[in-house]
């Protein structure tokens, strides 16, 4: 197992679920959702909480920067995580997966913390270009790490496949924060 698949097996051990006391909410209720591997589950979630936080960072761009290239980079971006968010959304329904996102909010590479997008709100021009890209070149290398780990241990195949548009998104994206 390679380092990103250890990630997501340290992640569930360490609380993808069971957060609710109650087993009857932790447990899929079809036979679609018993497909899901703890590894699936967990990129779902550190997916969808990673892009939730991701979101607002995007919306900063058009009223912070000047110049057209981020702006361009920042509708691409919003795009395409917009685009995956609604894929892992469907995902974690058919997963059975708890309203509750135990990864919301956490602190970890890749994952635009709230002090980030205070001070990306200060910042206009230059100094918020340099510390978006910044940012997203942090949330795109943690993507990527964690789609490798899906498609090297996940076994679900459209959360598998997902993680493969994952990271031919990340690879386009990344060229143009350079």
């Amino acid at each position: 197992m390679g380092i990103a698949g250890t990630v997501f097996v340290g992640v569930c051990v360490t609380g993808c679920h069971g957060q609710s006391g109650n087993p009857s909410a932790n447990t899929p209720t079809s036979a679609a959702a018993s497909s899901f591997t703890t590894t699936d589950r967990a990129w779902i979630e550190i997916n969808i909480a990673m892009d939730e936080q991701l979101v607002p960072m995007l919306d900063l761009v058009d009223s912070r920067t000047g110049t057209a290239a981020v702006r361009d980079l920042g509708r691409k971006a919003a795009a395409s995580t917009k685009s995956e968010l609604l894929d892992l959304r469907r995902l974690h329904d058919e997963a059975g997966l708890p309203a509750e996102n135990p990864h919301r909010g956490m602190e970890m590479p890749g994952m635009v913390s709230s002090n980030q997008l205070a001070q990306a709100g200060a910042l206009r021009e230059a100094d918020f270009d340099n510390h978006f890209k910044k940012c997203l070149r942090d949330h795109l290398d943690q993507k990527e790490r964690l789609a490798l780990g899906e498609k090297s241990s996940g076994t679900e195949p459209q959360t598998v496949s997902l993680a493969s548009r994952v990271l031919r998104e990340q690879d386009q994206l990344s060229a143009l924060v350079e």
